[in-house]
């Protein structure tokens, strides 16, 4: 005989339906013991609601499937996900030198300091177990783990068991494939101007290009110009190298931390701790540096304004054939001439102070004896102002004299060797210092090299061999 309850099952198996096919003949609804025996065949086992069993029996329609039974299904697992701090499509973009002119400085983005967060993972999270209206367990799906070690660059490190990506120091973010470095080196595909911007780096700059009028480079490492360095300002804690040269419209400023490289220099500033060399000239230019200023090249000249070295000033041809002042000094670091400036200045003004307030101070003390308890109680102020002030004078100086003569002994020191060279010619009119003697050029010089000797400025034949 056909059975009259049916039991139909979702394909997930997660739903469980009756269904009352009416006999013909028979009249009679469905009986609960036809609902417990289509169940027990069917092995359904989880979820079946009671309720709804009941009000099958009573409110069933003939031949449509009425919900008895539910299962749980599984909660979702969830994959690992990994999180960038920075737009890593810009960084792409970045990398691959391709910008817009207006994206020029979008590498701000990318500097990061040493700590700095650069990516992290979102760990996986397992799903949960689900059952099905036949009483069988269903398993979630196994979530997919990431991890943060294929970005792994140079300079970059794995912290908090492997959740995080940081700098190890400061840079920029650089992509080698999928490897994310912090690269000590910012390069510049191009000109460095207002599209740029300023640029502020803790490692090298390399510029492939110009530096236009008004930049302003700074590096705490080295930099490196491949083309002209026009009115800007370069600013270096090691060296500093220009291909080219340094226009300067009296207006640019190149120091570095260590040495200076450049091709020619017309009307700018330079100086260095260490060296500078020149390849070609350097025209009407201030150049200071605490060891040696030597023009390598053809025409290996300096023309035209003030160059100031330690030890060595070497050049093929030194003066000018157009009236252009030229000055050149050795024998004394620049650093401890301003030093040593400065110091006289500040001994001076104090003893013109000490005997300003000295003499004031003889007056009121005279006119306190003679006013006695007349004597203005604002003028008493004033006088032990002026006492308290010669008091912090005579603190003070003796340790500015004291300073200035261990300075002037190091300028003595450091003179020795000191010599200015012009390998081809020396021009009328230019002005030599060495140390605190001084020569002035009335006529041409050929192959000449200038010391100090006894205390005097001395004139000597120069050869390539240093003989």
């Amino acid at each position: 005989m056909e059975r009259r309850v049916e039991i139909i099952v979702d394909a997930q198996k997660m739903n469980a339906f009756l269904v009352f096919h009416p006999q013909e003949g028979d009249n009679r609804g469905p009986q609960k013991s036809e609902v417990e025996e289509a169940i027990h065949a069917q092995n359904i086992r989880f979820g079946i609601k009671e309720e709804k069993i009941t009000a099958f029996l009573s409110a069933y329609i003939p031949d449509v499937p009425y919900l008895f039974a539910r299962g749980v299904p599984s909660e979702s697992c969830q994959d690992a996900d990994i999180v960038f701090n920075f737009d890593l499509d810009q960084l792409k973009v970045f990398c691959s030198g391709k910008l817009a002119h207006t994206d020029k400085n979008l590498y701000r983005n990318f500097i990061v300091k040493k700590g700095a967060l650069i990516a992290k993972k979102i760990p996986p999270v397992e799903g949960k177990a689900g059952t099905d209206v036949f009483g069988s367990e269903v398993h979630p799906k196994v979530p997919k783990d990431k991890s943060l070690v294929i970005y792994k660059g140079k300079n970059t490190a794995l912290i908090d068991s492997d959740l995080r990506l940081v700098s190890e120091g400061e840079g920029i973010l650089q992509l080698d494939g999928e490897r994310i470095n912090v690269d000590t080196i910012l390069f510049v595909h191009g000109n460095a101007d207002v599209g740029i911007g300023n640029i502020e780096f803790e490692g090298s700059v390399i510029i492939e290009g110009m530096v236009m009028p008004g930049m302003v480079i700074k590096a705490r490492e080295d930099i490196k110009v491949s083309d002209i360095v026009e009115g800007a300002t370069l600013i270096a804690g090691r060296d500093i190298e220009i291909e080219a040269g340094v226009k300067g419209r009296s207006k640019a400023f190149i120091s570095a931390g260590r040495d200076v490289k450049v091709k020619f220099v017309e009307n700018a500033e330079l100086e260095a701790k260490r060296d500078i060399i020149i390849a070609n000239a350097v025209v009407n230019s201030t150049v200071r540096s605490k060891r040696d200023v030597i023009a390598v090249g053809e025409p290996g000249g300096i023309i035209g304004g003030s160059v100031s070295a330690g030890h060595v000033v070497e050049a093929n041809e030194i003066g000018s054939d157009m009236n252009l002042k030229t000055s050149v000094e050795v024998g004394i670091d620049p650093d401890m001439r301003q030093r040593a400036a400065l110091l006289r200045s500040q001994i001076s003004l104090n003893m013109d102070n000490l005997n300003k307030l000295t003499q004031i101070v003889k007056k009121l003390r005279e006119l306190r004896n003679a006013l006695g308890e007349k004597f203005p109680s604002e003028k008493i102020e004033y006088l032990v102002k002026s006492i308290n002030a010669i008091n912090n004078l005579n603190a003070e100086t003796p340790g500015l004299q004291s300073e200035l003569e261990d300075i002037e002994g190091k300028i003595s020191d450091s003179s020795i060797g000191s010599k200015i060279i012009a390998r081809k010619v020396m021009k009328p009119g230019t002005e030599v210092a060495i140390r605190d003697r001084k020569f002035y050029a009335t006529k041409a010089y050929e192959k000449v090299m200038l010391v100090l000797e006894e205390g005097e400025i001395r004139l000597g034949g120069y050869r390539p061999d240093g003989s």
